[in-house]
């Protein structure tokens, strides 16, 4: 190398790296916000090995869940059947009621997805009965929510401690919401693991590194994706991640391939644009919102927190007021859910779950730094969890006061939320369904006082037969019920059919049949879809290119006649 060469090299060695002008104001404002943030965390917390009782706890949580799952029926939302479990009976076995956002492409196909795998895992291996793929269905649903205890301890652990993880593990793992809505497929319990977790992430001790911040950033978009109103939250908890992650330009490019493949896959579901089911849902409530004024007051989640938990809840939040530094994080997502969500006309209680675990998360370690108060503190928390134990058992007896008014949103539609005991108390309509599932002769059925929302749907009947409602029946069955249907389902103890006789009867319920022999019109296909014309005026408004809602249910009948005796 010559002298020249060798000067050069060494100028450029010396060089200053050219940088963006704007680069340090951006560093040290990221600086600035992380040394903040930091001061609200808690680095100090033990980093040791885990309990070695966690694998203990979790699979006695799942056992406590799939009690309560396999114990009876009841139905917390109309929603859960015909949102989630009845588009995933379609997909697999091709019959099934279609509500309105399945027909406009309203809803993403993450949970009904997850449903359509289990249910085709069943009938591949020759479980496609309903009693075998219900049971089946529920059980995968509990072990998904053992993502929320298991969460807990892990957040926990890394922001409070030890000792108040593994008591916010116990309390998550045995509070009766979280066993009782376990195996239910709606997104706003689907979604509350995947933050919890990414809680955890957001908050241990030292820098995140690359591996972990990605774990983060898919973990954040998967519950935005599953339950979009969570959104808020996820951005907050990436915000976190991002700024305590050293490769952050990598975290970035991540995050923004993980949100384009979301929109690749809600188009390539509905064979529409990027973010169509996202798109469609939000301008159909944003048209919808105005209509709904006066549906409940703005504090109308408060009073179903404190009743669902006998008011402990209101007393963790007044504790933690007292150590705001210590429990601001939490404080501030508690906060931002429920704020969110009673912003909005519509409420109901179960939006606001993942606000729950996070309540019990501060009561964790507000018993701990109790009991390390002498004596009067240890017998305050011994106090404290007694409490806990009886407002946890009341409420999974349903015995506690005004219990039942919680579940009872706006748009409620159905019978009482029952998690364990009798059946008496619960709706007869399920094992009716099911009944009807195994019966002989079953060519048409009518549920002749329910709209179709308020039934189990093809999900329970599982059968290639035409299925009216009420409102079908009005148009199609009730003038000559006896040439239209071979089975009747009716509460109402006034309603005669006199071409037919009671079959079976569950509870007030009563299963009438034709004869035998009764032929009756077959479907081109088994899929009634509901649409109002409010709904299609709504989305209308929105959208000029939106199609007309079907007419009589997109209810044709096989030109081949009537189908023979089944």
């Amino acid at each position: 190398m010559t002298s020249r060469q060798s000067r050069r090299s060494r100028a450029k060695r010396k060089a200053p790296r050219q940088v963006p002008h704007n680069r340090p104001a951006v560093a040290s404002l990221a600086l600035a916000a992380r040394t903040v943030l930091e001061s609200y965390l808690h680095p100090r917390a033990e980093a040791g090995k885990i309990w070695r009782h966690l694998p203990l706890v979790l699979a006695l949580a799942f056992l406590a869940r799939a009690t309560v799952a396999l114990s009876g029926d009841f139905t917390l939302h109309p929603d859960e059947i015909f949102q989630y479990l009845e588009p995933a009976h379609r997909l697999v076995f091709g019959n099934g009621v279609t509500y309105w956002e399945y027909f406009y492409g309203a809803r993403a196909w993450f949970v009904p997805g997850l449903v359509a795998g289990v249910l085709k895992l069943f009938d591949l291996v020759g479980l496609s009965e309903p009693r075998g793929y219900i049971a089946g269905v529920e059980l995968v649903f509990c072990a998904v929510s053992l993502t929320i205890p298991a969460g807990m301890y892990f957040a926990t652990r890394s922001h409070f401690g030890e000792t108040a993880a593994r008591v916010a593990l116990l309390a998550g793992a045995f509070w009766y919401e979280l066993c009782g809505f376990a195996h239910k497929p709606m997104t706003e319990f689907v979604a509350t693991g995947p933050l919890l977790l990414t809680l955890w992430i957001a908050t241990r001790p030292g820098r995140i590194g690359l591996a972990a911040g990605l774990c983060g950033v898919l973990l954040t978009l998967l519950a935005a994706a599953i339950r979009l109103q969570y959104a808020p939250v996820a951005v907050v908890l990436f915000a976190i991640v991002l700024l305590r992650s050293k490769p952050r330009s990598a975290l970035l490019l991540a995050a923004g391939a993980l949100v384009l493949a979301v929109g690749a896959f809600d188009a390539a579901t509905w064979d529409a644009g990027l973010f169509h089911s996202y798109v469609t849902n939000i301008r159909f409530n944003l048209a919808l919102e105005p209509h709904r004024v006066g549906e409940s007051p703005a504090w109308q989640y408060l009073v179903w927190l404190v009743t669902a938990h006998a008011g402990l809840s209101v007393l963790c939040m007044i504790a933690a007021g007292f150590a705001p530094r210590r429990y601001a994080l939490l404080l501030a997502l508690i906060a931002l859910i429920v704020v969110i969500h009673s912003l909005q006309a519509h409420k109901e209680y179960r939006f606001v779950f993942a606000a729950v675990p996070l309540m019990m998360m501060i009561g964790a370690d507000l018993a701990v730094r109790l009991h390390g108060r002498g004596v009067r503190g240890r017998a305050g928390a011994f106090a404290a969890g007694a409490a806990f134990a009886c407002v946890s058992a009341a409420g999974i007896l349903n015995a506690l006061p005004n219990q039942e008014s919680v579940y009872r949103a706006w748009s409620r539609e159905t019978g009482h939320v029952i998690f364990l005991g009798t059946r008496a108390g619960q709706d007869p309509i399920f094992a009716a369904y099911r009944y009807l599932a195994d019966a002989p002769h079953v060519g048409a059925v009518w549920q002749a006082d329910r709209p179709y929302y308020n039934t189990p749907g093809y999900y329970h009947l599982h059968r290639d037969v035409p299925l009216y409602d009420l409102h079908a029946g009005h148009r199609f069955v009730r003038m000559l019920p006896a040439v239209m249907v071979t089975h009747i389902v009716t509460a109402d103890p006034d309603a005669q059919f006199p071409d037919f006789s009671e079959e079976r009867r569950f509870g007030a319920i009563r299963v009438l049949s034709a004869r035998a022999d009764t032929p009756v019109p077959r479907w081109r296909q088994h899929v009634p879809v509901l649409v109002s014309a409010g709904q299609y005026k709504l989305l209308g408004k929105t959208d000029p290119r939106t199609p007309f809602r079907p007419v009589d249910y997109g209810i044709l009948f096989d030109p081949r006649g009537p189908s023979p005796p089944p």
